[in-house]
């Protein structure tokens, strides 16, 4: 007989599969257990090691012993026409069929039931992600491929929750590192936590392949990481393992989950790149913790939270200086800062300028540096440089873009950018386009692109875009607040008043959202239901650009003439930063006021002793106010020089813009119809006015039926069609001012 059969005949091989079988049971069952009891990693090693010694030992003692009838013998003792070997292997065979179909049992579950076995994801959330399942999954054509999900805070302390989300964040950030690896984006792969999605409706959403996810069990100073990397699309667990350390060794655990993830995504197919990963650049635990609760205040964006952010950022610099990550980390969130209003463009430069040098110092190429310094040279929220320059900066940085992809800020910025300044929409969409195809779920994306959509008149795909901004963002104000722009544009206006009402609840910190209430309610001239609003833009940013517009346009809606061109006159000399527009109204409303008192000479003369440059109209000032005064000083000349002069003076100032590359001759915009005005054609200027200025709903434009700018405009206001319509817009306006002081007196507005 040979070797092979023998091994059959006393069932050594029966004994070796069914001890295999049972010591895979055997090691899931420990692995849970262990998990719950919070047992050292080192129980579980001494059991695998336990089982695979004991797997030779099993195999040596079927192989010498045998069952009898009368008890266990060695096999040289037995009789074989006495053997029962044949019935002994019947009964291994019916354990094994049972001991399989126990396993099969625990596979269906893990796969169609439980999902992912041991995933430590939360079930408990009450909102989910909506996915939408027509989306392609773009992770079978883009390669390897996937996302991190939040880590889940096993510990009993929930306010190290930062912890685990700051592990997946820096996680995320390693292996963004690697370049033949798609990453899902931050925003995207936390809209996940605490959902009850599957794995593989995440992947779907989120265009990856494989799905990373985790737990971390914090417990004093020793930390318990839970890492497994599935395969989405049959829920195959392609690697898992579980960490034990000291938190001093939190380092090296980010970087052996990273580098065990990039060779199990299988490093070939990444070019065998894994050796670029890199951690966060500190040793020092506290640094880091702090650095890693920054983070998690930094993702609320609230003003509130933007404040605790800066804090915990200095700290961890106070204890790592060369902390790099803390250090860009607080320039974003100067950037933030300045986006929402809390600090000027000149204050988030001398924030950021210091901190932009000093990482260049540490590294001379970083390009979120440049980035940062190109914001900063772009000026966050004014133009304040000559356009052909700002072309040039946002080239730029739409190339840097694709070097640092998840810097959403920036990328909202310079899509704004492109299809507001340089009125070149398509191109803000594209921006926007790219940053959702590594970030689809980033609602911030969603809802600029909304707004380019809006300021394009595409209704139908702005609302969509601004609806799924809101729907993934629930808890921010800005999409509230783009919900309310969307309205007016429907010319719903009590409706887009309630959603900035909601945007207040949501964020009442922030003045501004305030202040487009109060703006609204002194343009429909409600100068008691302003008040209440302009109270609370004035206790929470008393020297803002914005609290002084407010002011202005309170002195507007109580006709106090005098008090208003004294507001505007000091906003113009101290050339007031133009947050929601503060410059420009300031200078709207002051030439206005000159126009309708005939002393359109005192205005002249007053915009010229601020800026004496705007004066030569063959050279156009390099910022947006000395632009802005040079354009409406020329209008103030029509009650003292000839209309030939002011003619040549606008000939030259349309000259110089556009040799500046200033994106003024789109048809919609205003200067079109100073344009046709001064070329004498005033039709053209009248039809003009009609259809891009009249034709606005007047819930977007509360200030429309009102005679600005008279005197310049008396031949369009004279022209028949103007002013049937002009009567109709007061009409309108009219019941819109009952209809929103009814709406005044509803209990949510009165509580």
């Amino acid at each position: 007989m040979s070797f092979f059969e023998e091994l059959k005949r006393r069932n050594v091989i029966r004994v070796g599969i069914a001890y295999v079988i049972i010591a895979w049971l055997i090691l899931q069952f420990s692995d849970v257990v262990l998990n719950n009891i919070e047992a050292p990693g080192w129980v579980f090693q001494v059991i695998m090691l336990m089982l695979g010694l004991g797997f030779p030992m099993v195999l040596i003692f079927a192989w010498a012993f045998e069952m009898t009838p009368e008890g266990l013998k060695k096999e040289k003792d037995v009789d074989r026409t006495q053997s029962i070997t044949p019935q002994t292997g019947r009964k291994l065979d019916r354990m094994i069929i049972g001991i399989m179909a126990v396993v099969i049992t625990f596979l269906v579950l893990d796969r169609f039931v439980l999902k992912t076995g041991d995933e430590p994801r939360d079930h408990s959330a009450d909102t989910q992600v909506v996915v939408n399942k027509d989306e392609p999954e773009a992770a079978a054509e883009a390669g390897p491929s996937v996302a991190v999900l939040p880590f889940v805070n096993m510990s009993e302390d929930a306010s190290n929750e930062y912890f685990s989300d700051g592990l997946t964040e820096t996680l995320l950030h390693m292996l963004a590192q690697l370049p033949d690896l798609h990453v899902a984006a931050r925003t995207s792969s936390f809209a996940f936590k605490g959902q009850n999605s599957s794995i593989e409706e995440i992947a779907t959403a989120l265009g990856v392949a494989h799905i990373l996810e985790g737990s971390v069990q914090k417990s004093g100073e020793r930390v318990r990481i839970t890492a497994q990397l599935i395969r989405a699309d049959d829920g195959f667990h392609v690697w898992s393992q579980n960490y034990d350390r000291t938190l001093e060794d939190i380092f090296a655990i980010q970087d052996e989950i990273a580098t065990d993830v990039a060779g199990a995504l299988d490093s070939s197919l990444l070019g065998g790149s894994t050796a670029a990963i890199h951690s966060v650049e500190t040793t020092n635990l506290t640094a880091f913790e702090s650095y890693l609760k920054g983070l998690e205040q930094q993702a609320i964006f609230s003003y509130g939270s933007l404040a605790v952010a800066e804090s915990h950022f200095k700290q961890a610099l106070a204890r790592d200086p060369a902390f790099t990550d803390a250090r860009m980390a607080l320039a974003r969130n100067y950037l933030l800062k300045n986006g929402t209003g809390l600090i000027t463009d000149e204050q988030a430069r001398e924030q950021i300028e210091p901190l932009i040098r000093q990482a260049r110092e540490q590294d001379p190429d970083s390009r979120l540096a440049r980035a940062f310094e190109l914001m900063i040279k772009m000026g966050v929220n004014s133009s304040n440089i000559e356009a052909l320059e700002h072309k040039s900066i946002l080239e730029e940085l739409r190339g840097l873009l694709a070097l640092v992809p998840t810097e959403t800020y920036i990328r909202m910025r310079v899509a704004g950018r492109l299809s507001g300044f340089l009125d070149d929409k398509q191109a803000g969409i594209e921006v926007l386009q790219a940053g959702l195809l590594i970030d689809p779920l980033a609602a911030d994306l969603h809802g600029q692109m909304g707004e380019i959509y809006l300021a394009d008149q595409r209704i139908d795909e702005a609302r969509e875009e601004i609806e799924r901004a809101q729907q993934l963002a629930p808890d921010n104000p800005n999409h509230y607040n783009l919900l309310s722009e969307l309205e007016k544009e429907n010319n719903n206006l009590p409706a887009a008043l309630d959603w900035t009402r909601r945007a207040i609840e949501v964020d009442p910190q922030d003045h501004e959202l305030a202040a487009v209430l109060a703006q609204d309610l002194y343009a429909l001239e409600l100068p008691e239901e302003g008040d209440r609003w302009y109270a609370r833009v004035k206790a929470l940013a008393p020297d803002s650009p914005v609290t002084r517009r407010v002011e202005l346009n309170q002195a507007m809606a109580r006709k106090d003439y005098a008090q208003a061109k004294r507001l505007a006159g000091a906003m113009i000399s101290e050339q007031v930063g133009n947050r929601q527009g503060s410059f420009f109204v300031a200078v709207i409303i002051y030439a206005d006021l000159m126009f309708k008192a005939g002393t359109e000479k005192e205005g002249y003369d007053f915009f010229v002793s601020v800026r004496p440059e705007i004066t030569n109209y063959e050279v156009l000032p390099s910022d947006f106010k000395g632009r802005l005064m040079q354009w409406i000083s020329i209008g103030l000349m029509t009650g003292f020089e000839s209309f030939e002069f002011r003619k040549q003076a606008w000939l030259k100032h349309a000259a110089a813009l556009d040799a500046r590359g200033v994106p003024w001759r789109q048809p919609e915009r205003a200067a079109t119809t100073w344009d046709n005005i001064m070329k004498g054609d005033i039709d053209s200027a009248a039809e003009h006015y009609l259809e891009h200025r009249l034709s606005q709903p007047m819930a977007s434009n509360l200030n429309m039926h009102k005679r600005g700018f008279e005197p310049f405009l008396r031949e369009v206001f004279a022209d028949p069609r103007v002013a049937a319509r002009l009567a109709k817009k007061d009409t309108e306006f009219a019941q819109l001012r009952r209809t929103v002081s009814e709406l005044m007196l509803e209990p949510e507005w009165t509580q």
